[in-house]
């Protein structure tokens, strides 16, 4: 990809400074809105908005690595190897990220949120480390797939994902 002066490791930081933004503005202006409209947005709802952005993450990142792979001037599927980038800019990789921001303030924020306040007080630490385990669990699914992450996989590693 072609970088335009871009630090390669700025793309990265885009989910956290995401969050940072995004999380007050969800907070302050965004629930509040849809509650004036006479929208309510349960936290079930909130977690299941999560999912399916963080799916349409994945199904973004996807599309974008076919492109990749598709206008590399290597045509061989190993753009990693090809001494010239794709002719696609960097910036693009922001869609993915954005998206996986609101996955994490929808699904994460939401569902820690619930477990600590829907749970017995005696029993908070205990329910909030069981929604952390779940979330160690899809961790080690992820972990499961890093024999994919490597040319000309990423495709299927990001569509299998996002299924």
């Amino acid at each position: 990809m072609e970088l335009h002066g871009a630090p390669n490791d700025l793309i990265n930081n885009i989910d956290p400074l995401a969050l940072i933004i995004f999380i007050p503005i969800c907070d302050l202006f965004f629930y509040p809105w849809l509650e004036r409209i006479g929208l309510r947005f349960t936290p079930i709802k909130k977690i299941a908005m999560g999912f399916i952005t963080g799916a349409a993450s994945m199904v973004a990142a996807c599309v974008l690595q076919y492109y990749i792979y598709k206008k590399s001037p290597c045509h061989d599927n190993h753009p990693s190897d090809c001494d010239d980038p794709a002719p696609i800019n960097v910036w693009v990789q922001i869609i993915p990220y954005i998206l996986i921001a609101f996955s994490e303030i929808f699904a994460s924020i939401t569902g820690l949120e619930y477990a600590f306040t829907k749970a017995p007080k005696n029993m908070r630490s205990l329910v909030t480390s069981i929604f952390l385990f779940m979330s160690a669990i899809s961790y080690a699914i992820g972990e499961a797939f890093v024999s994919l992450s490597a040319d000309p996989l990423l495709i299927w590693n990001y569509g299998i994902i996002a299924v």
